[in-house]
């Protein structure tokens, strides 16, 4: 694990995507999961750390995609810890809704995440504290149930943006579900006015000055 600030380490050993563990007092939630091949590193990386941080209690995933959510099921089977989505990305999850844009059908033919057992569905209309102080917000845009998570002035993005050179900047509109929402949500993640931005793909970084 890399440490990036107070209580909040990148796991080294996902694949596909970020992900992250912000050690919350007694518990640790992790932000997404990476590919699901990319599970048994990631829960040997997370055993190693087991005199480091507190016990994984939750796990947070930021939206379906299978980069994200691919190695979720097979890490909750390894720590019973409860999994949380997007209400909206749930429904997809499950195939009782089909992905919101022909793209997404055409990539959603490569396979999806496993459904993790007892999945909690995050509401899409309001935050959602998970534990003490750390928040899913509904950010929909790059799918329709996508969340960030905030905890103490950090914000994990996933896939609504992109952070370049202190920019937030969009996904190529192939893999965007919604414009004008994730243009709101660019706008939300901003007006947070975040400390420090841990996205999905690329390095951590801070948002330039305005």
């Amino acid at each position: 694990m890399k440490q990036l600030t107070d209580g909040v380490f990148q796991l080294q050993k996902a694949r596909g995507a970020n992900a992250y563990l912000v050690a919350a007092g007694d518990r640790s939630v992790v932000i997404d999961t990476g590919i699901r091949s990319g599970g048994p590193g990631l829960i040997a990386e997370l055993a190693g750390a087991r005199h480091e941080v507190p016990p994984v209690t939750d796990i947070v995933l930021t939206h379906y995609d299978p980069d994200h959510a691919g190695a979720a099921a097979a890490l909750q089977r390894q720590t019973g810890a409860k999994v949380w989505l997007g209400r909206a990305d749930a429904a997809i999850l499950r195939g009782e809704t089909p992905p919101p844009t022909r793209s997404r059908r055409i990539l959603a033919l490569r396979g999806q995440a496993d459904e993790p057992a007892g999945l909690a569905e995050l509401p899409d209309d309001a935050e959602t504290e998970v534990v003490p102080e750390l928040f899913a917000v509904p950010a929909p845009g790059h799918t329709p149930g996508h969340h960030v998570v905030r905890w103490h002035g950090v914000v994990f993005s996933g896939d609504a943006v992109r952070l370049s050179k202190g920019a937030l900047e969009q996904f190529p509109a192939f893999l965007i579900s919604d414009t004008g929402q994730a243009l709101e949500t660019a706008a939300l993640i901003a007006g947070m006015r975040p400390r420090l931005v841990c996205p999905g793909h690329g390095a951590p970084g801070l948002l330039a000055a305005r």
